[in-house]
């Protein structure tokens, strides 16, 4: 089932929660909404399963408007951060009460209900425990059969708000990486809202960046991630430096003075250069390469790379990340002046990558 959001403009009293946004989604597809609380990646999602109705726009499902639409005739599977599982009710239950309410005329018999519930508790890995509680579940084993209730109804759309949010991040990771496969299996087209740019990134086919009412960017996470088309995305998507610098035969080259917010415009005697962590290097001693010396505050070389934290001579935070061999070959130490390059930097005023 492909979605496609034509300017869709949704106020709540004075307050603009989406301003003319449009989207395609494509039928078998698994979209993440990501942005900050407020941006109305929620409001759009609600939308499209007709919990809340566009002041302006249409909802097509597969080229057909739905916008006036009620929520039972769109066929919308919706799951919530906090399962909304009924405490009264088995897991059995729970996951058979979409199928045991619709009218009788298109009501499966108890045999086609418990066949399916079985082959849901299957695919959600809970053989075995139907007959238990909510109560007697995990955090991670009641947001499955909360998935598991909305896939009963065979639904054309599977919608997800923020479904892992109220769960440990070991669970959620787990999580994540489950529901990757099960869409993999269903090809369901599905729209994930989260604010979890790691969920975002490892989950979706593409990500959609929202930011005040509006779409900043859509594309692969690959795409947003490595090729961000605003200062917001580059700033959102993970931590970001943010340097004075200027341009010296074809490479950049920092400066510690002017802003350390990225949303701040730039001087005419330079620009605003955007360094990820991982795209600084360290060196011990000057190598004519053009560099910004600086001091280790801290160092983190727990994980999968060394964090290092360093302070400018005029007290800026800089964060740099190393493989943990290149830090080792180091043997960087707290307090010693090192000087920072950048192997990339980001330029938004004029838009280009250096």
């Amino acid at each position: 089932m492909s979605i496609e959001v034509q300017h869709i403009t949704k106020t709540f009293d004075s307050y603009r929660a989406l301003d003319g946004v449009s989207l395609r989604i494509r039928d078998g597809e698994l979209v993440a909404l990501l942005g900050p609380s407020g941006s109305g990646k929620t409001t759009l999602l609600r939308i499209i399963a007709g919990l809340e109705t566009p002041d302006e726009g249409n909802i097509l499902f597969h080229g057909e408007n739905v916008a006036q639409r009620k929520v039972a005739e769109r066929h919308v599977g919706f799951v919530f951060q906090h399962y909304a599982l009924f405490k009264h009710m088995s897991v059995f239950e729970n996951i058979a009460f979409g199928l045991r309410v619709r009218p009788r005329r298109f009501r499966p018999t108890k045999q086609e209900i418990h066949d399916k519930v079985m082959r849901l508790l299957q695919l959600i890995q809970l053989e075995g425990l139907g007959n238990r509680y909510p109560a007697q579940l995990s955090g991670g084993q009641r947001q499955r059969v909360a998935l598991a209730r909305a896939l009963a109804i065979e639904p054309q759309v599977l919608l997800l708000d923020e479904p892992f949010g109220a769960l440990d991040a070991k669970v959620r990771k787990g999580l994540r990486d489950w529901l990757r496969q099960l869409h993999d299996e269903l090809h369901i087209t599905s729209i994930l809202v989260t604010h979890d740019q790691d969920e975002a990134l490892e989950v979706a086919d593409r990500v959609v960046v929202m930011n005040q009412a509006q779409i900043e960017q859509v594309g692969t996470p690959s795409e947003v991630f490595h090729h961000p088309a605003s200062k917001f995305v580059m700033d959102f998507l993970g931590h970001v430096n943010v340097f004075r610098g200027r341009m010296e035969q074809g490479r950049p080259v920092l400066s510690s003075e002017g802003t350390s917010s990225p949303f701040t415009a730039a001087s005419d005697d330079g620009v605003d250069l955007y360094v990820r962590p991982h795209e600084l290097c360290i060196k011990r001693q000057l190598n004519g390469q053009p560099s910004l010396p600086a001091s280790i505050v801290r160092i983190n070389p727990a994980g999968a790379v060394a964090k290092v934290a360093l302070r400018t001579d005029d007290g800026r935070s800089v964060q740099v990340e190393l493989p943990l061999e290149e830090f080792e070959a180091l043997d960087l130490q707290s307090g010693e002046t090192v000087y920072v390059s950048a192997k990339r930097a980001r330029m938004f005023a004029p838009d280009y990558v250096i």
